[in-house]
């Protein structure tokens, strides 16, 4: 492996391991009661579930991450999040915390296109065949 390979795997599995970290610490801090994300997102007008349900899809996504075959899906998963979290804050004046979501939506992009599925992978043209059966 050369190596600007073995960077590129290194850089890759930093801002991997970065942004599950980013998940695993909000999801965590989102889910008890009395958080400072239960005020928040009573403010934002959004229902009580609805902070659980983000803080068990970013918990989802970290877990995805850390698997490399799944790191789009938490990646893509993260992602859809910060879509959300940039709309909120944009709606309510808070754009303070925009950059850091910008950022974070940036990362996870690059995530998603490094680790994309198998499915969605270039590949090679096929050589031309050339027939060399005997013309009749």
């Amino acid at each position: 492996m050369s190596k600007a390979r073995v960077a590129k795997l290194i850089g890759l599995w930093g801002v991997t391991l970065f942004l599950a970290l980013v998940c695993l610490r909000s999801g965590l801090t989102k889910l008890p009661a009395g958080s400072f994300w239960e005020r928040d997102f009573r403010r934002w007008h959004y229902p009580g579930w609805f902070r659980l349900t983000v803080g068990v899809a970013e918990l989802a996504a970290f877990a995805l991450l850390l698997v490399p075959r799944l790191a789009s899906y938490g990646a893509a998963l993260f992602a859809l999040i910060m879509l959300g979290a940039i709309y909120t804050h944009a709606a309510h004046g808070e754009t303070v915390r925009l950059p850091f979501n910008f950022l974070l939506l940036g990362l996870s992009l690059v995530v998603l296109y490094a680790r994309r599925p198998h499915f969605l992978k270039r590949r090679a043209p096929a050589p031309a065949r050339i027939d060399v059966s005997p013309v009749a």
